[in-house]
């Protein structure tokens, strides 16, 4: 039993001191975690996403209206540089520059002509026309005289004539309307129920006859002078108005009349009405008449002055065929030639301008006409994209711009291929004014893939990562092991026992989590990273 005992009790001092023994002896846990400084390779990356887009794209339209005759390539049809692709119908462009051609071959044969100079054949030719015009001048003239006098032959007929019509209507016509009708108090020989109608028949009963005797008397003054046959005619028509305005005044009596019967008030408006039809057909006469002797005197003015010129034209080109050309003559030849060959040229740009041609290698990618629609000038109707050399647009955030720079390269990826299929690129280009996307500046950049492939399609998503900076071989350290104090950077060095704070210039931050450390640490120093909580 007391030997169980004692033996129990060794066992458990063992125990126990044992335990002391661990306790006391075992390494103390540090509150630190640590880097050791070393020499490594520092890549710096940015990494953004974008669009694919082809490297060249372009919308064609027509500079003018037209409608469309051929269409030659359709939607996704390779093209080549300078191919066509549609055409507006051009046939009246065309026709025009025929023309245009026409004249400058007749300008050219006329300078050719002008530095010849003239033919005797062709002197005859022009004087024979001179001769010609001069002949047909006299001729026009005399024709002149001759219509003219037939036309005023006539005048003296249609005087007398109207001259009877109005006789018969003064004296004969309407005599039994009036007692004393040839005296200076002539009376209607019924009454009426106007005063003023009878005062004023009477009174013009007076006119009309003093209008007949005046009228007489420009019968009986006639000559053959046109001058005074044109004041004759004119001088009529006045007196015939005269007889006219009568008549109507007459007429208006007759309407107010109180006491004639129904057969001689109808007696009466006969006879009124027969003058009244004579007059003014007296009238027509003479207006037709002096209408006719003006138009032909235009006519013949006309006429005379067409062969005149004629004659100058005639006598001109004579001149000018007789005499030498001169300096002035061949330069003014030469600059018509000069204009009529910059109207082809114009022409023919314009008719090159009927024909969307592609602008470059590629692949119809839109196309919205038909034969015979007519268009509008300025209206897209065309989109070509290149077939290779396709680009990434990325906008590339404030943060990150100035990190990289054209030249740099990039590694990317595109969604539809996922992140093993790996596509090399190459920055081309920085737009230097920002996009605004949601409140934040970016700018665009444009990457150009280094390789064609089939792979690669217009719009689909890519995702790169830009090479931005790389130093080989430098110190580094992690990034967290990097304090701020005082506006300075510290990082705390384990020298023995003790730790040291050191002062430490900065470089190139990689995308792994290092930075490069330029001075205040050497390689295999010991370091703080991280400390850990108590």
């Amino acid at each position: 039993m007391k030997k169980s005992l004692i033996i129990t009790i060794i066992v458990l001092v063992a125990i126990v001191g044992g335990s002391i023994s661990f306790v006391l002896l075992r390494p103390k846990v540090s509150p630190y975690e640590f880097a050791t400084v070393a020499k490594q390779n520092i890549i710096q990356e940015v990494s953004v996403t974008g669009k694919v887009k082809p490297a060249e794209a372009v919308d064609l339209a027509f500079e003018k209206s037209g409608k469309i005759n051929k269409i030659y390539k359709e939607v996704g049809q390779p093209v080549s540089q300078g191919e066509a692709i549609l055409s507006l119908d051009s046939s009246e462009l065309q026709s025009q520059l025929n023309q245009a051609q026409a004249q400058l071959e007749i300008q050219q044969i006329n300078l050719q002509t002008l530095q010849k100079g003239a033919r005797s054949e062709e002197i005859s030719v022009l004087q024979t026309r001179l001769s010609n015009a001069q002949k047909a001048l006299v001729d026009t003239q005399n024709k002149a005289t001759s219509d003219l006098a037939n036309l005023y032959n006539n005048v003296t007929d249609i005087l007398h004539s109207a001259y009877a019509q109005a006789d018969d209507t003064i004296n004969k016509q309407i005599d039994d309307l009036f007692t004393n009708a040839n005296t200076d108090s002539p009376q209607l020989t019924f009454q009426t129920t106007s005063f003023q109608y009878e005062i004023s028949s009477e009174q013009q009963r007076v006119t009309s006859g003093d209008a007949l005797k005046e009228f007489k008397e420009i019968l009986d003054n006639l000559n053959s002078n046109y001058a005074d046959l044109d004041l004759a005619l004119t001088k009529s028509e006045q007196k015939l108005a005269v007889v006219r305005d009568f008549l109507d005044t007459l007429t208006s009596a007759l309407n107010s009349s109180s006491n004639l019967s129904a057969a001689t008030l109808t007696a009466y408006k006969g006879y009124v009405n027969t003058s009244r039809t004579n007059i003014n057909a007296a009238i027509t006469a003479i207006n037709a008449q002096k209408q006719s002797t003006a138009s032909q005197k235009i006519t013949n003015q006309q006429n005379i002055t067409t062969a005149q010129n004629n004659i100058e034209n005639a006598q001109r080109d004579l001149d000018l065929k007789k005499a030498a050309a001169t300096p002035e003559q061949l330069q003014e030849n030469e600059a018509q030639i000069k204009s009529a060959q910059a109207n082809i040229q114009n022409l023919a740009i314009q008719i090159a301008k009927t024909t969307l041609r592609s602008p470059f290698d590629g692949i119809v990618s839109k196309q919205i006409v038909k034969i015979g629609q007519v268009i509008t000038a300025n209206l897209n109707v065309v989109s070509i994209i290149s077939q290779a050399n396709f680009q990434i647009e990325a906008n590339v955030a404030e943060a990150d711009i100035a990190k990289i720079q054209v030249g740099n390269q990039a590694k990317t990826t595109l969604d539809a291929y996922g992140s093993d299929v790996i596509f090399e690129a190459q920055v081309i280009k920085i737009e230097p004014a920002e996009t605004v996307i949601e409140g934040v500046p970016t700018y665009k950049t444009t990457f150009s893939f280094t390789e064609n492939s089939d792979k690669i399609k217009s719009g689909m998503t890519a995702n790169i990562d830009v090479m931005a900076a790389q130093r080989e071989n430098v110190l580094a350290v992690p990034y967290r092991a990097i304090v701020a104090k005082n506006n300075e950077k510290i990082v705390r060095v384990i020298n023995g026992e003790k730790i040291e704070e050191r002062k430490v210039i900065l470089g190139l931050r990689g995308s792994d989590g290092f930075i490069e450390i330029i001075s205040g640490l050497n390689e295999g120093e010991k370091i703080i990273t991280f400390e850990k909580k108590k």
